[in-house]
């Protein structure tokens, strides 16, 4: 069986919190460069059957005009896809917005693996409609070279 992945490159950026407890364990996360992959979403990925309005780039795009104007008037501001890391009990989780799903994608990272440079882990698409069900994936993420 083949599984399909879709790769997106995410810069992060620090910050400040301590690295989590266990065997195996990645640096804060949120200090380095990220590339996630996903295997095929189950059920596929629907943006109107998700229960969201209009269309998923529309939308991105109008999030990106909003993050524009925010790192025009604060020159110290990084350019970068917004993310929000948080260490739980069980790892790491992760809520990034990709274009192709700008209302956001969960990450529960439960595996980590190659001395931290990667994370595996179970996605979840966020859905507008709560009678809806979301779609799930396989999740890895591999430090980015350098």
């Amino acid at each position: 069986m083949r599984t399909a992945y879709l790769v997106i490159g995410i810069l992060l950026l620090p910050a400040g919190r301590a690295a989590a407890q266990g065997a195996v364990q990645a640096p804060d996360p949120s200090t380095v460069c990220w590339r996630f992959a996903f295997s095929a979403w189950n059920p596929p990925l629907d943006w109107e059957k998700a229960g969201h309005a209009g269309k998923a780039d529309e939308l991105a795009a109008r999030v990106q005009r909003v993050r524009d104007s925010v790192f025009v008037r604060d020159s110290a501001a990084s350019r970068n896809n917004a993310m929000v890391w948080e260490q739980t009990a069980k790892g790491w989780s992760l809520v990034l917005f990709p274009p192709w799903w700008p209302v956001g994608v969960k990450v529960d990272f439960d595996s980590v693996h190659a001395e931290g440079r990667e994370m595996s882990g179970q996605a979840l698409a966020f859905v507008a409609d709560a009678g809806s069900e979301p779609s799930r994936a396989r999740a890895r993420a591999v430090r980015c070279p350098g």
